[in-house]
């Protein structure tokens, strides 16, 4: 018979084990499950062999791109370049970045040094011979498309040139083509214009957009409630409060956005249904109302275009809907209006830009738009996805702008490449393109087993989350210790035997007394 002291005994022997039991990270990105890659050897910017194995023992996270990446590689680089600088010094040492080509036909070691150095971005980038470059990415599971530019892992994430665009010409001629990107400011106008709320903001020089009222209720001066932004996590299937301002979240995240009341219940708030943009609302008394955006016009297209690229304009409302007054800083006004925003629509058919006869707000499920001073000839608008005529304004003449701010780059004609020191040049090509190639917009994150662990797809991730699940998964493999971790060290291990060993001793006393 146990005696009720070795029982207590093992109890607490039973519960302190349990304490050092590790629990399950959730992590932000895909969770994967799968063996490791193969082993490689590549050669690098600085025409230095490595292997895949003169990381072990780290995390390592590899993206695949390749230098003539118009758009999401360049973006994808910058993060990483975030990434590396954000990530805590004691992480850091535990981290490797790499970058693998998936066009080894021209990214060669001297290719991507340029690349490397146009972007700040000292880790090794990799490349080799196609055939066994076709091997290493199989390995990874990597799907390399010649041809078209395709993605083809989890989920397709980033823009398409199928997606509805916005190009815009400006006073000098320079034109720009815009991506679809609504930001979670661009939801929350879409969900007031059709549920009739009245909004309150103010835009900081420094801070952006800050919302203080809806529909009457604004948050007090003295801070003691401010409206919070929430956004809707799909993977986790949670609302999780935004770390940055209405402007710079982003699709996919700005799908379904909350505006909750600080004081106000968080639980009231409901999952989205799928395939929805929505936002909801929950007031200081708990009350609450939410609008699904059922209208797709030619407004909102402008909008999403202009918000996500960071391009200030203002579209006031009036009773014949919204028009056109400022872009990037340039009005009519300011000319005695002697000119105007001509708005344009992309006809399929004749493959032209045509003006349009009705205003944005009256083109339903739009396409293709663009907006240019009037006097601007129609032909020199370039077609979506294509490039302007020469008119040695922009990209040498070989080319036109694409993006804003610090992602503007060219798109540069056939034959006609970015020079080793700006992307806002197109210079004649010393090597003619053999194939094109179109990969998954995925970067992978590995254990020190090289083990795919985490996958993050398309190029608007979150750089905060994805340092996250770094850091989760760094403590997971034991590289740092963390005091919460639950994960024992000596002093855990030797506490343990002490206790056992106090197990044994009363065990041994209770069975003498009984004896």
């Amino acid at each position: 018979m146990v005696s009720k002291k070795s029982l207590l005994a093992a109890m607490v022997i039973l519960m302190f084990c349990i304490s050092a039991i590790p629990t399950a990270t959730a992590y932000k990105g895909y969770q994967l499950s799968r063996g490791p890659v193969d082993d490689f050897t590549l050669t690098n910017q600085d025409n230095l062999q490595m292997n895949l194995t003169d990381f072990r023992g780290d995390v390592v996270v590899v993206a695949f791109i390749f230098t003539k990446c118009p758009d999401v590689c360049p973006i994808i680089t910058q993060l990483l370049r975030t990434v590396q600088d954000e990530l805590g010094e004691e992480y850091q040492q535990h981290v490797s970045i790499i970058s693998v080509t998936v066009d080894p036909g021209y990214d060669t070691p001297e290719q991507l040094k340029a690349y490397t150095e146009m972007h700040g971005a000292d880790w090794p980038h990799l490349t080799g011979e196609l055939a066994y470059m076709e091997g290493i990415w199989d390995s990874f599971g990597l799907v390399v498309q010649k041809n078209v530019l395709a993605a083809h892992l989890g989920e397709i994430n980033g823009h398409q040139s199928a997606d509805s665009t916005v190009v815009f010409v400006n006073q000098s001629g320079v034109v720009v083509e815009l991506m679809n990107t609504p930001t979670a400011w661009s939801t929350t106008k879409f969900a007031a214009q059709e549920a009739g709320w009245e909004l309150n903001y103010s835009v900081h020089s420094e801070y952006g957009t800050m919302l203080t009222g809806i529909n009457g209720i604004d948050a007090p001066e003295d801070y003691s409630w401010y409206w919070k932004l929430m956004a809707f996590n799909s993977e986790t299937e949670s609302w999780d409060e935004s770390a940055g301002g209405v402007d710079s979240v982003e699709h996919p995240n700005s799908a379904n956005v909350a505006w909750l009341a600080s004081t106000a219940d968080a639980s009231l708030l409901e999952t989205p249904s799928d395939n929805t943009s929505s936002v909801s609302v929950v007031f200081p008394d708990n009350t609450s109302t939410s609008q699904v955006i059922t209208e797709y016009t030619g407004w909102q297209l402008t909008t999403s275009a202009f918000d996500g690229a960071g391009i200030s304009f203002t579209a006031p409302e009036s009773q014949w809907g919204h028009y056109m007054e400022t872009i990037d800083g340039e009005s009519p006004a300011d000319d005695n209006n002697s000119w105007w925003w001509e708005l344009h629509q992309w006809n399929e058919t004749s493959t032209l830009w045509e003006s349009s006869d009705v205003g944005m707000d009256s083109i339903v499920d739009p396409t293709y738009l663009a907006w240019a001073p009037n006097y601007t000839d129609d032909s020199t608008i370039p077609a979506p996805g294509a490039y302007t005529e020469d008119n040695g304004q922009v990209c040498n003449g070989h080319g036109w702008e694409m993006g804003s701010g610090a992602n503007k780059h060219c798109m540069c004609n056939e034959g006609y490449e970015w020079p080793e020191d700006s992307m806002l040049s197109c210079v004649l090509a010393d090597v003619e393109e053999e194939y094109y190639v179109g990969h998954s917009t995925t970067t992978l994150i590995l254990d020190t087993q090289r083990r795919p662990a985490i996958a993050w797809t398309g190029d608007s991730w979150n750089v905060q989350e994805f340092i996250g699940d770094l850091e989760s998964l760094v403590e997971n493999e034991g590289l740092v210790e963390v005091e919460s971790s639950g994960i024992p060290g000596f002093t855990a291990i030797a506490s343990i035997a002490a206790i056992s060993i106090a197990a044994i001793r009363i065990g041994r006393k209770q069975l003498n007394k009984e004896r």
